[in-house]
């Protein structure tokens, strides 16, 4: 009986063992080590992030600590995803935040799908456009949700087979033809309006004639000889630059980058 019970206490301990770096790798998924929301807040972004990575499958979480301890945010990132074994499933795919409070760094990291859904175009986009502008105004809780909501939509947009990209950035699109529009009519017509507006400021001097008899010099006129002369040809070039997206992934399968806020 005693054998059976020390058996049974080997076989718990051993599954605790082993179910260790799982628990390690479900736990607070905003971990808010700089102490930059409220205890609701980071319960609330945390059952967001859970929601969001269970639907996905993808590991999508924040990282705020007081002060990392180094200059290079992306190394450190790529540290804590490793250490605390982030990611969901067999290619621990993932996104992770990270920020660093002392110098203001951050650095944002994508990994196995992460590097499909997460674009280095839609990474810009997520941190330029949503979630920069509000760090910088210490607008933490606001920022955290500006980035699930858009990795939840990339990542809706990469399972449906069209990652966030150049070519499916629709406000890029948008832009780009607006430019274009710009460079081939708006351009051309406010020069030949210029041209106009100089030639008529060049003629006031001129006066209105009643008889054509002016316009004839004394003596009438004489053509004493012609002659066509072919001075120069002039050429118009524009490179048509080719749209480019993707993921660049290091040595290590991570993509990324950092930065200040």
């Amino acid at each position: 009986m005693k054998r059976t019970f020390l058996i049974l206490i080997a076989l718990i301990a051993l599954c605790l063992t082993m179910a260790a770096p799982a628990c390690a790798a479900s736990g607070d998924f905003v971990v808010d080590g700089g102490l930059v929301l409220t205890d609701q807040q980071s319960q609330e972004l945390s059952a967001l992030a859970r929601e969001i990575t269970e639907k996905y499958q993808c590991d999508v979480r924040i990282y705020v600590v007081d002060d990392m301890g180094t200059d290079d945010a992306y190394a450190y990132a790529k540290m804590v995803y490793r250490e605390n074994q982030f990611g969901y499933g067999s290619d621990d795919s993932g996104l992770l935040l990270v920020l660093s409070l002392a110098d203001r760094d951050y650095a944002l990291i994508a990994f196995g799908f992460g590097n499909t859904a997460f674009t280095d175009h839609g990474k810009n986009v997520l941190l330029d456009k949503y979630v920069l502008p509000l760090l910088k105004e210490n607008k933490y809780y606001e920022a955290f949700l500006a980035y699930f909501d858009k990795a939840s939509e990339f990542l809706a947009m990469a399972r449906a087979g069209t990652p966030f990209d150049v070519d499916t950035d629709a406000g890029a699109a948008n832009a780009a033809r607006g430019a274009k529009i710009a460079f081939n009519i708006i351009i051309p017509v406010v020069v030949a309006l210029i041209v106009c507006l100089v030639f008529r400021s060049r003629m006031k001097t001129a006066k209105k004639q009643r008889a054509a008899a002016s316009y004839i010099p004394e003596g009438g006129f004489v053509l004493t000889g012609s002659n066509d002369t072919y001075l120069y040809s002039t050429e118009t070039r524009t490179a048509i630059s080719e749209k480019s997206g993707g993921t660049s992934v290091d040595s290590g399968g991570f993509s990324g980058s950092s930065g200040k806020f």
